[in-house]
């Protein structure tokens, strides 16, 4: 009976977390980030010692209503939607600059891209045929800003 205890308590100090698929995790054992990011299977860890920190790699989508201005001064109200993903391939690097919460620094980053291109712009421009071209420009923009960033 000992001997049958005795087997059972490492199995009592692990514990699994699934990553499902979809998901980017990685094992972080005393506060430092050990290996590299799995995207799918189970993570055997200590509980006491360990947690698997995961996020989701799929499509994401940030609402924001921005006051934009413009070429003549005035301000355009906006609904905008930003689209992205996490690279898998990042995420350690992304959990050690920002940490789980770096939604703000997106939306930070996105209303100084998207203040800088509107304002080269025509209030009139903004719900007109150069919307396209707008886009393209906040979107080039913000990649640049994004890549100053890394």
């Amino acid at each position: 009976m000992k001997k049958i205890i005795l087997l059972f308590i490492p199995f009592l100090l692990t514990q699994c977390a699934v990553i499902k698929p979809g998901e980017v995790g990685i094992k972080q054992r005393l506060g430092k980030l050990k290996g590299e990011p799995l995207t799918s299977g189970i993570i055997g860890f200590n509980p006491f010692l360990a947690r698997v920190v995961r996020t989701s790699t799929q499509t994401n989508n940030l609402l924001l209503t921005l006051n934009l201005p413009s070429k003549e001064g005035l301000s355009v109200q906006a609904d905008i939607s930003i689209l992205y993903h996490i690279d898998e391939s990042k995420f350690k690097q992304l959990l050690t600059r920002y940490g789980k919460n770096y939604e703000p620094i997106i939306t930070a980053i996105f209303r100084s891209a998207s203040s800088d291109i509107c304002a080269q712009y025509f209030a009139k421009d903004m719900h007109s045929g150069k919307r396209s071209d707008i886009e393209s420009a906040i979107y080039k923009k913000m990649t640049e800003n994004l890549r100053a960033v890394e």
